[in-house]
């Protein structure tokens, strides 16, 4: 389930095949947006293959146990009991997401939504920044002293116009409040110049792709 990982010789050549190693990545990752625990396999030489997964399903009875409950309602508990510990923070409950791929934005979002955040999206650096700029003119400052507007924002590293790192100096240059949101990179590379560079800048983390929906959740506790 490793990005990027194919056949090597020539098993890979014999089979013709010109995939880049990314399926199964992109599936196991869809699947466990949809509340699974991920992708299983059980595989025998020269027979074949089986692969499957679980999916957790509420009932419908009335009476359900604890046991039965969706699997998301734990963490949506925790979030609301962690917040209402906590007079002092920013009360929007909205997150900037910036990529230039559509499906990244789209799982990122899914993942978001289920935190009871608002989500702001932009497909780079540059439309990410005006699309910050504007949340002054479009949403109301909530009761907190020094409202943002936007309480975290995760941008991917390389994409067109600005990248990641274009981003957070254009936010830790501005002269609002806004300089000071949390800023976590997304990027399939961790390199260690690119977390050194990121950590120079002013970026708080990096999350390494595929995201999944616990690092988001434990993420998410995180924000003061």
């Amino acid at each position: 389930f490793k990005e990027f990982g194919v056949l090597n010789g020539e098993e890979y050549r014999s089979m013709n095949n010109h995939g880049i190693g990314l399926g199964l990545t992109i599936t196991n990752n869809i699947v466990r947006c949809l509340g699974s625990a991920g992708i299983s396999c059980e595989s025998e030489y020269g027979r074949g293959s089986y692969f499957y997964f679980d999916l957790p399903s509420k009932l419908s009875h009335p009476n359900l146990n604890d046991q039965e409950k969706p699997l998301h309602s734990e963490m949506l508990q925790l979030h609301t009991q962690y917040n209402s510990s906590n007079n002092t923070r920013c009360l929007c409950r909205r997150i900037l997401t910036v990529d230039d791929n559509d499906y990244n934005l789209m799982v990122l979002g899914r993942m978001v939504k289920k935190m009871n955040f608002d989500i702001i999206e932009a497909y780079d650096g540059e439309e990410g920044l005006s699309k910050l700029l504007s949340t002054f003119d479009q949403f109301p400052q909530c009761k907190h002293s020094t409202c943002r507007r936007v309480n975290l924002i995760l941008s991917d590293l390389n994409m067109p116009r600005r990248d990641g790192f274009e981003l957070i100096q254009d936010i830790r240059g501005l002269k609002s409040d806004q300089k000071d949101i949390p800023i976590v990179l997304v990027s399939a590379f961790d390199k260690p110049e690119d977390i050194s560079t990121g950590f120079r800048l002013g970026m708080n983390d990096m999350l390494h792709k595929p995201v999944n929906e616990e690092t988001i959740h434990k993420l998410l506790l995180k924000l003061r």
